[in-house]
């Protein structure tokens, strides 16, 4: 397994040309937080919301269907871990349907699907959070370890 790792992400962020959709009310614009960190390689910015909003929801629009089955989500730990639990949700036939589930993410949460998802929409909502989250990255990729 640990040769394997590596190899899950040769291939670029699927997600490098894509667009993050958040609620108005959690466009805030402190130095560094701007929600389109979370898709650059930059690792010193990040997204957060208002302090007292502890489970947003953003929304990341592909430029196209993609298909991938591996999804990297980062926190901001200067700030601290802050989330404790997590969905992701994949548009399917004019809804949402939950792809995978998990608990905290940290320094780096990986997500292997049980099986490929293609879609051009990816939800990521925070079910509980002990403080406004402070996310640094949403990656997807195509892992060979289908």
């Amino acid at each position: 397994m640990p040769e394997a790792l590596p190899n899950a992400f040769a291939g670029l962020d699927l997600l490098s040309s894509s667009v993050i959709l958040l609620d108005a009310s959690y466009a805030i614009h402190y130095m560094n937080s701007a929600a389109e960190n979370l898709l650059a390689e930059n690792r010193e910015g990040y997204w957060t919301t208002d302090d007292d909003v502890k489970t947003p929801e953003l929304v990341v629009d592909l430029p196209k269907r993609t298909t991938f089955n591996l999804i990297r989500l980062r926190e901001y730990l200067p700030l601290g871990q802050r989330v404790e639990s997590f969905a992701l949700d994949q548009w399917q036939n004019e809804r949402w349907q939950e792809c995978a589930r998990g608990t905290s993410i940290g320094s780096q949460r990986l997500v292997h699907l049980a099986s490929p998802v293609t879609t051009g929409r990816l939800r990521l909502r925070i079910l509980q959070s002990a403080a406004c989250p402070a996310l640094s990255e949403v990656g997807v990729f195509v892992s060979g370890l289908l």
